[in-house]
C-alpha cells in the first residue's frame, strides 16, 4: 500500500481521480468506478493472441457489469 504522497503521485501520473480508487462519490452523486486496464508482462509463456483475447475478455466483462448496473438502477 502506498503512502498518501505516493498515492497522489500515482494518480497524477495515471491522470485519474483518486476517488475512482477509493470508491468515493463524484460531484454528481454517482460512485466513481475505475475503468479496467489490462497489462501483461512481456514473457514468452503466453502467445500474443492469447494475451489479446484475455484482455478483450476482461474488458468485455467490465462493460457487461456496467450495463447490468445501469439496468438494475432504473
Amino acid at each position: 500500500m502506498p503512502d498518501l504522497q505516493t498515492f497522489a503521485k500515482l494518480c497524477k501520473w495515471l491522470g485519474r481521480d483518486p476517488r475512482e480508487f477509493l470508491g468515493i462519490e463524484t460531484d454528481d452523486g454517482t460512485q466513481a468506478t475505475p475503468d479496467a486496464v489490462v497489462h501483461f508482462r512481456k514473457k514468452k509463456t503466453v502467445k500474443m493472441e492469447t494475451a489479446t483475447a484475455l484482455g478483450e475478455l476482461i474488458l468485455a466483462a467490465q462493460r457487461a457489469l456496467r450495463a447490468r448496473e445501469k439496468l438494475m438502477s432504473r
